[in-house]
């Protein structure tokens, strides 16, 4: 983690020791120069996750903004898509299912990161606050380079070892997904897409664990069940307060989570008839290896 601070006002100052930065002095509905691309570009990685401050996004763009950081990534649920702006999609507490029914809690509530069963998962997700209730509702983003490094050798290198298959929801969990989940569940036929359990970031060279649970099918020599019980544990034994920072949205934040180096979830400590509504966007990656 470090401080940069650039002549043009550009400031980048580290959140925690483990995860985050913040971002002051740039006004992402402007064109960006070189030097501050890069800039940005590195403290993400360098720092999991960015809070860039004092942003007024229309939806084209805060689309336009992400794309400083790459190609944008369609995203795989199209019933809360932008009229028009296919690349922008909306999060919403408010959201209702084809039947009519609001969830109790929102589906991107789980330790996760986004797309795993897509060949070339997104190398970055973007979140930028529309509505936020009066209190609670952050969103967390969790090292999970840390996380890994803090295991023991042996344990490392058993996880090391280990494949995903990855769907678009575990057949250990269908009973508890929405019917549109179950009708797009049923509409696949492509066979389940393998990923390591560890992926390597193919800038910074380190190791995370890496896995979004609700859509893993399988790790390697386990049931859809004891996948589920294996995951959940390894969540218990390797997420801690040091490596995870939970943002706390303002208005005008946009936040940015490295997905090869993270996992993230949205709070569930508000008042549900309070409106939570985010943008989200994301940038194409490479092949996890």
């Amino acid at each position: 983690m470090s401080v940069l601070s650039e002549d043009h006002g550009l400031k980048i100052r580290p959140i925690s020791k483990f995860i985050g930065a913040e971002v002051t002095g740039v006004d992402l509905t402007q064109p960006v120069d070189d030097a501050t691309r890069r800039a940005l570009r590195k403290a993400v990685v360098d720092n999991v996750a960015l809070v860039i401050r004092n942003q007024k996004f229309t939806p084209a763009q805060f689309a336009t903004a992400a794309e400083i950081f790459g190609e944008l990534m369609p995203d795989q649920i199209k019933t809360n898509l932008i009229r028009d702006l296919p690349m922008v999609s909306i999060l919403s507490n408010f959201e209702k299912d084809s039947n009519g029914n609001q969830a109790k809690t929102p589906k991107n509530a789980i330790w996760h990161t986004d797309h795993t069963n897509k060949e070339r998962p997104p190398n970055y997700t973007f979140l930028y606050a529309v509505e936020i209730p009066e209190h609670g509702g952050g969103t967390s983003v969790v090292n999970m380079n840390a996380a890994y490094e803090a295991l023991p050798s042996d344990k490392r290198a058993a996880l090391d070892t280990m494949k995903t298959a990855n769907v678009r929801v575990s057949s250990a969990l269908l009973a508890t997904a929405n019917p549109d989940t179950l009708a797009e569940q049923k509409r696949l036929t492509a066979t389940p897409m393998m990923h390591p359990l560890i992926r390597t970031h193919p800038e910074s060279g380190k190791k995370a664990i890496w896995f979004h649970l609700s859509k893993t099918e399988s790790v390697t020599g386990m049931n859809a069940h004891e996948t589920q019980d294996f995951l959940n544990e390894l969540l218990q034994e390797t997420i801690k307060p040091e490596f995870e920072y939970t943002h706390n949205w303002t208005l005008g934040d946009m936040l940015i989570v490295d997905n090869r180096s993270a996992m993230h979830k949205a709070g569930v400590d508000y008042d549900m008839s309070q409106h939570r509504m985010l943008y989200r966007t994301m940038v194409m990656g490479d092949r996890p290896y």
